[in-house]
């Protein structure tokens, strides 16, 4: 160990920080994750994505509902064109 103060208090710095040769380099290693922020970032991320992909749903669903709905008024028109058109023939007098 060091014998004089200078020594003993770089030797103490070194063994607080987890620095490489200190005794607590090899505990603190074991115990740090992939970053400093990995955990709360990564769960600020994955709730913004959810919050964007959930309106992009929202808007999406509301887009194909109107687009069936149009389908089908469309359809529904035609139809009834056809239908009233029908009608109007077969219930006109031939004339022979």
């Amino acid at each position: 160990m060091a014998s004089q103060p200078s020594d003993r208090a770089e030797w103490l710095k070194r063994t607080l920080r987890g620095a490489a040769g200190g005794p607590l380099a090899s505990t603190t290693a074991r115990h740090r994750t992939r970053g400093a922020y990995y955990r709360r970032m990564g769960r600020i991320v994955g709730t913004v994505l959810g919050a964007i992909l959930a309106i992009w749903l929202v808007f999406t669903s509301i887009g194909w509902f109107s687009a069936v709905f149009k389908t089908f008024l469309i359809t529904g028109l035609i139809a009834a064109v056809v239908f009233i058109v029908v009608w109007l023939l077969a219930g006109r007098r031939r004339q022979d």
